[in-house]
């Protein structure tokens, strides 16, 4: 199967720029993520069960009941074993470790709690999902920098493509990081969640999906974080990944860069406008979940195919290619 074959039929998001994928406020001020005044638990998870979990582990299960009942029930006709889940993030346990640290310094380690302590590893939070949901054919955690939620998407892209499973969810969460932690000012938190299937098991359904979503990765080396990129560097890296995602790489499409005014950032958005696009670039915040937040708003409303691009100044970039399936 190709990667062309693949539609997303589900998309789910909660976090503080909204629930509804479609009207995300991604272009307003920051809105605040401490708190949680915007995350109600009863009303997204209900029952028992939920109320020990890290608050990254709620997220992302409100996102994925969000995805799947968007997409339908896209489960029932997929047999556990071929089902596969891939999820980005860079600070989900951050404040548990955090706390856990402070715990075990202060009071000692028989005082952690029994409920939080499995999730000191990261591949908790998506794994706690996954048995929820049976997704038994696999499951992968990805932490690089700011771009692991697009990463999530190409690597469950590359899983379906090898037969390693007929279907997948990709994801991003993110939580707040605790005030003295650099890059506190820009948290993120919340969740978003694609589900993703070939386009004929969609349509055996009766479903069209919201469109299609492409990932190419690429990494600019340079000295330092201060140090700039060579121009024949990233001409040749941006060029490449626009060859391989665009059907014409001379036909640019509209690109939002996710991107601080590093070196990295700055030769991306550079070498992307030499390529004839209009680039419209946001600040990134502390993790990987921005970027997914624009995509998941990018298929859920009408509009031309568009780009949704991340460079971290560490060098790790990555771009989308999002294609609406209503056009606007």
């Amino acid at each position: 199967m190709s990667a062309a074959e693949l539609v997303v039929t589900g998309i789910g998001t909660t976090s503080p720029w909204g629930r509804d994928p479609a009207r995300l406020a991604l272009d307003a001020v920051r809105p605040p993520i401490t708190g949680e005044p915007w995350f109600d638990l009863a009303a997204e998870l209900g029952g028992r069960g939920y109320k020990y979990l890290p608050p990254s582990c709620r997220y992302l299960l409100a996102a994925t009941r969000r995805a799947l009942a968007d997409a339908d029930d896209p489960l029932s006709p997929v047999p556990e074993s071929r089902r596969g889940m891939a999820v980005g993030t860079n600070n989900a346990v951050t404040a548990l470790l955090d706390a856990m640290d402070e715990t075990m310094t202060t009071s000692g380690a028989e005082k952690l709690s029994p409920a939080t302590a499995p999730f000191f590893a990261t591949n908790t939070i998506p794994s706690r999902v996954a048995m929820e949901h049976g997704l038994k054919g696999w499951n992968l955690t990805v932490t690089t920098p700011q771009t692991a939620g697009l990463e999530a998407v190409l690597a469950g892209t590359r899983a379906v493509t090898a037969g390693r499973s007929t279907m997948f969810l990709a994801g991003a969460v993110e939580e707040a990081l605790p005030p003295h932690q650099p890059g506190h000012d820009i948290s993120e938190a919340g969740a978003a969640v694609l589900v993703l299937e070939p386009r004929a098991a969609a349509a055996a359904r009766g479903r069209t999906g919201h469109g299609t979503c492409r990932v190419v990765t690429f990494f600019l080396p340079h000295a330092s974080p201060t140090a700039p990129v060579a121009s024949h560097t990233a001409r040749q890296a941006v060029g490449d990944a626009f060859a391989r995602l665009l059907p014409d790489p001379e036909a640019a499409p509209p690109t939002r860069l996710i991107a601080d005014d590093s070196p990295v950032g700055t030769a991306v958005a550079e070498q992307i406008r030499s390529l004839g696009a209009e680039v419209d670039v946001v600040p990134p915040g502390a993790g990987a979940l921005l970027p997914m937040l624009h995509v998941s708003r990018g298929l859920a409303r009408p509009g031309p195919p568009h780009l949704v691009a991340t460079a971290c100044r560490d060098g790790s970039c990555a771009l989308a290619l999002v294609s609406p399936e209503r056009a606007a």
